[in-house]
C-alpha cells in the first residue's frame, strides 16, 4: 500500500509467546474494501472474554469506523456491516481536501459511577516538513469523544456528533519543542493506578524525519469526565 491510495488490508497473525518466529499469519480480516476508508490503522477493543469484539480502523477518507469480529478474533463477523465513528468535513486554510481524521483508540473508564466509552483518533496533518508544515492547529493532535456505548454515538464536550457534526474534544496538540503528537493509545498502570496515553510527536529541536520520531506518554486524569494530562 501507498500513501494516497485505498487498497490496504489489515490481516491477523497469532502467537502463544510473542516471541519472533512464533506467529502464525492467517491472512485478512476480510473487511472490504471501499472508497469511504483506508484499511490500516485497526484498533480491537473488547471489555471482557465472552463481550463481542469491537474493531475500529481507518485513515483519512471519511475517518474512523468500526465492525465486529467474530469470536475467533481472525475474521470479520458476517452478521455486522462497519459504521462510521468519527469523521471531520472541515477543510484546513492552503489544501482542497478536509482535514485527516484516523488512528482510532478505544478507551472505557468510570466517571461518577458511570461507565463512558471513549474514542481517542489522530486528526491533522502527521508527516509534514519544513518549509511545507501546516498551518499552526492543523498539524497533528490528538482528540477524543466519548459514548455510553461501544458502538456510540460518540460527542465531544460541546455536544457534537464526531460523526456527523465535526465533534472532536482536544486532548494533546503541539506545544514547546512537542509538534504534531499523534498515534496515541491508552492504557492502565495497575501499579500506580492510572490510565496512560502514549504517542508519537516531532521534537523540532531533533528533526521533523519520520527516523526520527519520539515516544512521549502522560497519565490522564478523568475526574471532570474528560480526559487531561498529567505528569
Amino acid at each position: 500500500s501507498y500513501i494516497g491510495f485505498q487498497n490496504s488490508q489489515i490481516g491477523v497473525a497469532t502467537s502463544e509467546t510473542l516471541e519472533p518466529g512464533s506467529w502464525t499469519d492467517h491472512g485478512s480480516l476480510g473487511i472490504p474494501l471501499s472508497k469511504d476508508y483506508n484499511l490500516i490503522d485497526p484498533n480491537l477493543f473488547q471489555e471482557s472474554s465472552t463481550a463481542p469484539i469491537y474493531f475500529s480502523f481507518g485513515s483519512a477518507w471519511d475517518g474512523v469506523f468500526q465492525t465486529t469480529l467474530d469470536s475467533s478474533t481472525l475474521a470479520l463477523d458476517s452478521a455486522t456491516s462497519s459504521v462510521n465513528l468519527a469523521s471531520n468535513s472541515t477543510v484546513p486554510p492552503g489544501q482542497t481536501w478536509p482535514g485527516v481524521t484516523e488512528g482510532s483508540y478505544q478507551f472505557w473508564w468510570p466517571v461518577g459511577g458511570r461507565k463512558y466509552y471513549y474514542l481517542f483518533f489522530s486528526s491533522g496533518a502527521c508527516c509534514n516538513v519544513p518549509p511545507n508544515l501546516a498551518q499552526p492547529g492543523d498539524e497533528y493532535k490528538v482528540m477524543v469523544c466519548r459514548s455510553t456505548s461501544q458502538s456510540g454515538p460518540f460527542l465531544d464536550k460541546a455536544g457534537r456528533n464526531c460523526a456527523t457534526e465535526n465533534g472532536g474534544t482536544l486532548v494533546l496538540s503541539s506545544h514547546g519543542d512537542v509538534y504534531a503528537p499523534g498515534g496515541q493509545g491508552v492504557l492502565y498502570d495497575s501499579t500506580l493506578k492510572k490510565p496512560v496515553i502514549y504517542y508519537h510527536y516531532v521534537k523540532p529541536s531533533i528533526g521533523y524525519d519520520s527516523s526520527q520520531f519520539q515516544f512521549g506518554y502522560n497519565y490522564l486524569d478523568f475526574s471532570s469526565g474528560w480526559p487531561v494530562l498529567t505528569t
